[in-house]
């Protein structure tokens, strides 16, 4: 055992787990799409922004806990999710994890779950893998994790081996990386990870799932353990299913052809194909939505923004039931900005030098807890449809001495953040920059600048 943990551990160096970092064109596409529409955004993480992966993600279940003793959960008993026979062997708080409806609640009541009840220790940790549902290409893995010490402990970057230890191929669905999403019960924490895995990767009959575990806490300890997880293959769930839309929307000459939609654990992702003949280059689809009935407001929240790497919109729906009303609707395309991407200010007179287009403003320039702070404003298309900007974290000054904008003393964490102002029907960007006299005037390169917006409102229904 110790030396297939030697083996596993090397794949947990920062050179492997790379691949996990978020990248600026995700973000990019987040900004543009709207998730940041009508709420103060938080600031980016630039330097190692390092979260588990997929585009974006986390199960958002509800983050209250919860007695295990009579199992009380919210408004909720044992009996209300305990919906067959099948389930009597399966741990509550799995049957609550899965809900009452929905893909997984479906495996669970036809018998797919699969038990594990494997533990393993290392210096005060500990984990038990409690049993899986998969039908080999998705993965959902039911945890129970505990410290001598009573912390929360979770997997930071968990990772799907071979027997042979060679690592496979797979995202992990994460839909908030700052929600809780476990239940706690007499010091024990209970969880739920979801696996996709990719290419033409398949689980085998037996697998490792291995991972240093911590409390996320900055400096905290971190140990490795693994568990070896076997797969009955008699006990596969049907855990994907596609409904063909092949339906095609013109903007004006800019073509998106909705192909399907394809359900998966949690989620519904529709996949799109952009038209060859397309003159110009479409980049987001700011305010598409997809709905249902439901019982958190119809309209499904988005797990994944469309990107140049995958032409897919995602949209948490762990309640999904195949067959129910299922409509897909929205107004606008957002198309690639052609022109120069640099911002031209004098901070000491307050005013713009030279901007992409006459679209950004300056709205002011103030001192901010120590910091200059930079804020400018683009028109709104919509009170929800905004349209974003973002500078790069470096930046020159008039004597060509390149700066960093302001950030904390971790150096990771840029100021700058989103707004809308729903009066006056603006979007706003601030960003900090350290508050000294410097050499005028400053040019920041952007990252990001909306291009043309073209509207034709749609709404399709692909299950009625």
């Amino acid at each position: 055992m110790a030396d297939e943990q030697g083996m596993l551990e090397q794949f947990y160096q920062p050179a492997a787990i790379a691949e996990r970092r978020i990248s600026e064109e995700r973000l990019d596409a987040a900004l543009r799409n709207g998730i940041v529409r009508g709420t103060q955004a938080k600031s980016r993480q630039r330097i190692r922004r390092i979260t588990v992966s997929c585009a974006a993600a986390v199960l958002l279940m509800i983050g209250s806990t919860f007695a295990m003793n009579g199992l009380n959960i919210g408004n909720r008993t044992e009996s209300a999710v305990v919906h067959t026979a099948a389930n009597n062997q399966i741990p509550p708080y799995v049957n609550y994890s899965a809900g009452d409806k929905g893909m997984l609640r479906e495996a669970l009541d036809q018998g797919k779950y699969q038990a594990v009840q494997k533990t393993v220790a290392n210096e005060g940790y500990q984990v038990t893998v409690d049993g899986i549902v998969t039908d080999g290409k998705h993965l959902a893995l039911f945890y129970t994790s505990k410290s001598d010490n009573g912390d929360r402990i979770t997997p930071q970057a968990p990772g799907l081996f071979t027997s042979a230890h060679d690592k496979l191929k797979y995202k992990q669905f994460v839909f908030d990386t700052n929600q809780l999403t476990g239940y706690y019960d007499l010091g024990s924490y209970h969880d739920m990870l979801v696996f996709d895995l990719t290419g033409n990767e398949s689980l085998p009959e037996e697998f490792y799932f291995a991972s240093k575990w911590g409390n996320s806490d900055p400096g905290s300890a971190q140990k490795f353990l693994e568990i070896k997880i076997p797969v009955d293959t008699s006990k596969l769930a049907e855990l994907e299913r596609t409904m063909e839309v092949n339906k095609t929307l013109d903007f004006e000459g800019q073509k998106v052809k909705i192909k399907n939609i394809v359900q998966i654990p949690l989620r519904l992702n529709v996949n799109l194909d952009m038209d060859a003949a397309n003159s110009k280059k479409i980049v987001t689809l700011p305010n598409w939505e997809l709905y249902t009935k439901n019982t958190r407001g119809n309209v499904l929240p988005k797990t994944m923004v469309m990107s140049d790497s995958e032409r897919i919109l995602g949209f948490y729906a762990p309640d999904y039931v195949q067959g129910e009303l299922l409509g897909l609707r929205g107004s606008w395309i957002e198309t690639e900005f052609k022109g120069g991407r640099k911002l031209i200010l004098n901070t000491k007179e307050q005013k713009i030098i030279s901007a992409p287009d006459e679209r950004v403003k300056l709205q002011g320039i103030e001192k901010k807890d120590g910091y200059l702070r930079i804020t400018t404003t683009l028109p709104s298309l919509e009170p929800d449809v905004g349209q974003y900007t973002k500078v790069n974290f470096t930046y020159t000054d008039g004597e060509g001495i390149t700066h960093r904008l302001s950030s904390t003393s971790n150096k990771e964490t840029v100021h700058e953040g989103w707004r809308h102002d729903r009066n006056a029907n603006l979007t706003l960007y601030y960003f900090d920059i350290e508050n000294k006299s410097y050499p005028q005037p400053l040019t920041f390169k952007l990252d990001m600048y909306p291009g043309d917006f073209i509207r034709h409102p749609f709404d399709l229904i692909i299950q009625k």
